[in-house]
């Protein structure tokens, strides 16, 4: 009996430990479009961090098949936040079809995680531009400590400039910054994989 009790205790405390990730995704503007030459952004002023998530995200939606690009990685001597103008000249240049952008969320601290969702849900935050200059380099993705937190990826259409997807991902009991991102980005994947809103390189 004592032995039963013993090993239940270690499996609760393995259990508890351990990452977990959730998401909620929703599609503010539903297109059939299916995006090729996708950018990825993390809004962070920290490079380290920015590099982190745009470098997982995107290795594994290259690893699914996608044709993708990150901020980082365009310019590897810059190191600061891409400028309107300056990501207008790249969208052009690598003649991009979808921005994903990455922003951290608090969800920690309940009435700034519920401003923030009211925030975005007025709708002139559907355009890329809007949400970007509200947004751009606003958090420092701080809260790297908490053992709850919550990513918001979102989806735009680089013609329109429309979002038309977007998540939120909540990771708990990750055991450091990089467990996190790996987790985070793993799960971000696989629903933009299953969202069918991007499309597949030719073989």
């Amino acid at each position: 009996m004592t032995y039963n009790i013993l090993r239940s205790i270690i499996i609760l405390i393995i259990v508890s430990s351990c990452s977990t990730v959730s998401n909620q995704a929703t599609k503010p503007n539903p297109s059939s479009a299916k995006l090729d030459r996708v950018l990825i952004i993390a809004m962070s002023k920290q490079y380290e961090t920015r590099s982190m998530y745009e470098q997982e995200l995107s290795y594994k939606l290259r690893e699914l098949g996608y044709s993708i690009f990150s901020s980082v990685n365009v310019d590897k001597n810059k190191k600061d936040l891409y400028t309107r103008e300056e990501l207008l000249e790249l969208i052009k240049e690598k003649n991009i079809g979808g921005v994903i952008a990455l922003r951290l969320k608090d969800i920690s601290s309940k009435e700034r995680y519920t401003q923030s969702t009211r925030f975005m849900a007025d709708s002139q935050h559907n355009y890329f531009f809007n949400y970007i200059d509200s947004y751009y380099g606003v958090y420092n993705w701080s809260y790297q400590q908490e053992k709850t937190v919550v990513v918001e990826t979102s989806l735009f259409d680089a013609d329109d400039k429309t979002m038309i997807f977007q998540i939120d991902s909540t990771i708990k009991n990750a055991e450091n910054d990089e467990e996190r991102a790996d987790e985070l980005t793993k799960s971000i994947a696989k629903s933009l994989g299953k969202s069918g809103l991007l499309k597949k390189k030719a073989k």
